[in-house]
């Protein structure tokens, strides 16, 4: 037991850089609808009344102008990126020491003042932001990140939109339509499979979990034929994502639950709040 507790312990502090306070992650979707201002959602579909007046659930995948939309607004050309990727790799003194290669690199929009910003993926599973200004790097964030390969024989990275992170189970985009990209992130360790989604905070200027608790605990329904255990849709007329929820048993560990819990196995929805800037749960996906 203390094992599992240490391992949610050690995976958390390499998935995020600082926390917010956070408050009561479940909400009404009506009230979510009326407050929410960084995201565009779509009316809620009509629906046909049955005889019992309830009312019939729908979930849609996103669309390819939604997916697109999603996409980091920045790109660097190849010349670029060769060119920042030689200044990094000949600057960073721990990329040498470690024997590290960047595999990845690509410029974002994080909203990091002080110079532009990039995203590098190193070959030891490091994940660096950066804030580079005149060939001088002014802010460095540190992350890790999983490689895909290993966690799966299909691609649980199928239906994450933004821009893929090399072969990581990482992508970055603005997923929660706020103007600047933000960092998706499946996160692996033991028995703990968590996702998270993390922004930069001007104030703290360090990036912050926009997840309840940091993270969301999920569980690959099948490893060899899916499907993926995270879905970006719109559900009920709200754009979101859905998670196939399982949460283990840690005693006194960050949200705990005594086994077993309610919603394990099954798809749970999520939404951003503009308001709260963080993602909230609204309940099961029905259809």
């Amino acid at each position: 037991m203390k094992t599992r507790i240490v391992i949610l312990f050690c995976i958390a502090l390499s998935l995020f850089s600082c926390y917010g306070n956070k408050k009561d992650k479940s909400v009404n979707s009506e009230d979510l609808q009326q407050k929410s201002e960084g995201i565009a959602i779509e009316e809620p579909a009509a629906v046909e009344e049955k005889e019992e007046d309830s009312v019939q659930n729908t979930a849609v995948a996103i669309d390819e102008e939604r997916r697109e939309s999603i996409r980091s607004k920045v790109t660097a050309s190849e010349e670029e990126k060769e060119a920042m990727s030689e200044f990094i790799y000949n600057t960073e003194k721990r990329i040498k020491d470690n024997n590290s290669k960047i595999v990845f690199i690509e410029k974002a929009n994080f909203g990091i003042t002080g110079g532009e910003n990039w995203i590098v993926r190193l070959s030891d599973r490091g994940l660096l932001v950066y804030a580079i200004n005149d060939s001088q790097i002014i802010k460095r964030y540190y992350f890790t990140s999983s490689n895909l390969k290993e966690e799966s024989t299909f691609d649980i990275m199928e239906d994450i939109p933004g821009t893929r992170i090399g072969g990581s189970t990482s992508a970055f985009g603005d997923y929660n339509g706020d103007g600047v990209d933000e960092i998706f992130a499946y996160g692996f360790g033991g028995n703990a499979y968590l996702i998270g989604i993390d922004g930069y905070d001007v104030e703290k200027d360090c990036f912050v979990p926009y997840t309840f608790n940091s993270w969301i605990t999920f569980e690959i329904i099948d490893s060899e034929k899916g499907p993926a255990p995270v879905e970006f849709i719109t559900y009920n007329g709200i754009f979101g994502f859905k998670v196939y929820f399982f949460a283990y048993d840690v005693a006194g560990g960050i949200g705990y639950v005594s086994e077993p819990n309610p919603q394990n196995g099954k798809w749970i929805f999520y939404t951003w709040d503009a308001e709260r800037r963080e993602y909230v749960e609204i309940g099961e996906v029905v259809e």
